[in-house]
């Protein structure tokens, strides 16, 4: 690997221990030992680029769905094939037969044609009945490479040790305190704005946008769950691309129906069929399911291939979203929710196509873009 201090070509032998024999500097992460892709350098240069050269503040989980080099995923399947012990009864009945039949058999000129066209019959009988390997059922599924604990030990551990401190601008969103609501002082006879309140239940966006002043600067109120929302004022939504995300939404509106709610989540059909974006699986809530709501039918009238891919189970974190497009997504939201009043905003509002890129714009890059 190339030295991330000295740019000296080192073998395997020449950074034990995570220290370059050129230069005798340490250096945090090893491609051998990290993973493919997990060297300082490329860290560096994706931490760079999200945080615009440090004048925002990401996350420790945002560096990470940037900096991933894996997302697998796998559809559902039945369970095929027989299992072992059927080709081993079989074969078991078959050899015994083929004993049985010589010691039954007196015409000693006829004994080795008779069974060796006796023992190809039982090979193609056991090859029939043996059938193909066992299968069994397998859910649907995803992950990420690294997986976030790998990826926090990478950055909050070893990076730390080997330079001090997390990359500049870089918070962990786990150690983060969450500070209050902010209110905005205006100056010069300014009105102060109409205070929202921010739903979403991902911490790390929640710390993304604290850290970076949006609830002061927006006079914004964050909350993680509807539990935790005070006001009848303007609510923004903002979730993940899922049916627990658009559940939310539609939970928000009916819980509170006198207030104006705006739905920022990241829309479905900026993920569905987008190779750049992170796409999780999760098992669908039963009851979503089952009861099969009016917004669920609504989008399976409109979109099935979305409704498809959210019935199975498939989702999309909003953390995920380039840290710059989170942010101008949150402000427009925020500005949508004070003028949702306005009738003839309110059905753009409701559906979020005022907060989020057109399908014809790429919506999601991994590089942060």
């Amino acid at each position: 690997m190339i030295c991330p201090n000295c740019q000296a070509s080192l073998l395997r032998k020449e950074r034990a221990g995570g220290v370059c024999a050129a230069c005798g500097r340490a250096f945090a992460l090893d491609p051998k030992v990290h993973g493919r892709g997990m060297h300082d350098t490329r860290i560096r240069r994706i931490a760079e680029k999200a945080t615009d050269a440090g004048r925002r503040k990401v996350t420790v989980t945002q560096l990470w769905y940037l900096a991933r080099n894996a997302n697998r995923t796998w559809t559902a399947a039945p369970a095929s094939g027989r299992p072992a012990w059927v080709g081993r009864s079989v074969a078991v009945v078959l050899v015994a037969g083929l004993v049985v039949l010589a010691f039954l058999v007196e015409e000693r000129s006829l004994f080795g044609l008779l069974w060796w066209v006796s023992a190809a019959v039982a090979a193609l009988v056991y090859v029939v009945a043996k059938g193909k390997p066992y299968r069994p059922a397998r859910r649907a599924g995803a992950y990420l490479s690294p997986s976030l604990r790998d990826f926090r030990a990478m950055i909050c551990v070893r990076w730390v040790e080997a330079y001090g401190s997390l990359p500049p601008a870089v918070v962990d969103d786990e150690m983060y305190r969450e500070p209050g609501a902010g209110r905005v002082r205006r100056t010069g006879g300014q009105p102060e704005p109409e205070a929202v309140e921010l739903l979403c239940p991902d911490r790390a966006v929640r710390v993304f946008l604290s850290a970076n002043g949006l609830p002061r600067r927006l006079n914004l109120t964050l909350a993680a769950d509807l539990d935790e929302l005070s006001g009848t004022g303007p609510l923004v939504v903002l979730h993940d691309a899922s049916l627990r995300g658009l559940r939310l939404v539609a939970d928000a509106r009916a819980s509170r129906p006198p207030r104006a709610v705006v739905d920022a989540g990241l829309p479905v059909r900026a993920v569905v069929g987008n190779s750049a974006a992170v796409t999780l699986h999760e098992e669908p809530p039963a009851s979503v399911l089952r009861e099969r709501p009016p917004w669920l039918a609504r989008i399976a009238r409109t979109a099935p291939e979305e409704a498809e891919w959210l019935i199975q189970g498939w989702r999309s974190p909003v953390a995920a979203v380039p840290p710059a497009l989170l942010a101008s997504v949150v402000e427009r939201a925020v500005r949508e929710a004070r003028g949702a009043a306005d009738p003839e905003r309110q059905p753009a509002a409701a559906v979020g196509f005022m907060s989020w890129p057109r399908p014809a714009e790429p919506p999601l890059t991994k590089d942060g873009t």
